[in-house]
């Protein structure tokens, strides 16, 4: 789901290459050799058995890669990004400290326009705001922490470049950013209401483009445009501006969009609920009243989380490898998992706001077997 590559020559080169070296075009495409179109990934996937998927994910923190985990991995990705190693995220327009991971600054009546003879689209209001938030992160990120601006317009990164001429900050297309990373992403999508049809549609359909600029962002991502627009859209943009913070003077929301949790790991639903059901009678049995459930920490969702004695517990509840997985691999993650918690700060809706102290696994089968089998994991 990167982006394709930039082919050097044309179809028309290509085609007058093929017939000196005596080949059809059937030959080149049931291979994927077809150059302006196929990579040498795709030759190398029809030729193989099998492709791999590298599903274990720690660039970014979860809540920014949960956005392109559903839409474009079918949720397959583990994401095992150690968030205590991230800097905070900020309110780069207010007074809110920390801030949202996934940010959006509302441009409302932003308009979009033809870039220097004519060519590509650039928004003027836009690219003010931008350079409103990325002057503001400046000043109150430390300065180690590295910020990148992303565009999909050359026209709208040419003018951007202009008014944010700082060392600490890069400015590119999204394929200028492929391969690279940043703490604190600002994307500036530039299409608005006025924006031709075709062109539109165009850039909001262009996944992988979506996918990569995403996921440049380690910490944060802020997007600068217009709201309304963007959630009216299809795919990915629509689903980015819907799991946004609105940034505003004095707070951020996130008003009837999709919900910021990721999805469950692993496990029917119905079932999941039942065992965290049994799991929190068991609890409550025990005297545990400051209990919540499906708690988000560090974006990560635990199943319960509970507060004894002054300190916090996380429960995952382990439904075993899916089928034909490698049950070691599983189990080194889901412990991996776990130790991303210990530390992070949590609680405040059922459980005492207090970092988490411990996290305990639970085998879906110690739930099954009964009081006994759970006694050695919480006494």
């Amino acid at each position: 789901m990167q982006l394709g590559h930039i082919a050097g020559v044309s179809p028309q080169q290509e085609r007058q290459a093929r017939i000196r070296a005596g080949l059809s075009a059937a030959q080149l495409e049931d291979r994927r050799l077809t150059y302006h179109v196929n990579s040498s990934y795709h030759a190398a996937a029809q030729r193989g058995e099998t492709t791999l998927l590298l599903d274990e994910h720690y660039r970014c923190h979860p809540e920014i890669a949960n956005v392109v985990n559903g839409y474009c991995y079918a949720g397959q990705l583990r994401v095992m990004t150690d968030v205590r190693e991230r800097i905070p995220a900020l309110d780069p327009v207010g007074s809110a400290d920390p801030g949202p991971v996934l940010g959006w600054v509302d441009v409302p009546h932003g308009t979009s326009a033809r870039g220097p003879r004519g060519l590509s689209w650039r928004n003027g209001a836009e690219a003010a705001t931008v350079r409103g938030v990325v002057e503001a992160l400046l000043a109150r990120l430390p300065q180690e922490a590295t910020v990148g601006v992303v565009t999909p317009f050359r026209a709208q990164k040419e003018a951007l470049e202009r008014m944010l001429p700082y060392e600490r900050v890069r400015v590119g297309t999204v394929h200028a950013f492929q391969g690279g990373q940043r703490d604190v992403m600002v994307l500036s999508p530039v299409a608005a209401l006025n924006t031709p049809q075709p062109t539109t549609h165009w850039v909001a359909t262009q996944v992988n483009l979506w996918n990569v600029a995403v996921t440049r962002a380690k910490s944060q991502l802020i997007s600068v445009g217009s709201r309304t627009f963007w959630q009216e859209q299809a795919g990915l943009p629509s689903l980015l501006a819907s799991r946004s913070s609105v940034l505003t003077s004095t707070a951020y929301e996130n008003p009837g969009g999709e919900p910021l949790t990721p999805p469950r790991a692993g496990g029917a639903p119905g079932l999941r609920e039942e065992l965290t059901d049994r799991l929190q009678r068991y609890l409550t049995a025990k005297g545990v009243t400051d209990l919540e459930r499906a708690a988000l920490v560090g974006g990560q969702m635990v199943d319960i989380l509970f507060t004894v004695s002054g300190e916090n517990t996380a429960v995952l509840i382990d439904p075993g490898p899916p089928s034909g997985q490698d049950a070691a691999r599983h189990l080194r993650l889901s412990h991996a998992r776990g130790g991303l918690l210990v530390g992070l700060p949590s609680g405040g809706y059922g459980a005492k706001a207090r970092v988490v102290s411990r996290t305990v696994r639970v085998p879906i089968w110690r739930i099954l077997a009964g009081e006994e089998a759970l006694t050695c994991l919480f006494d």
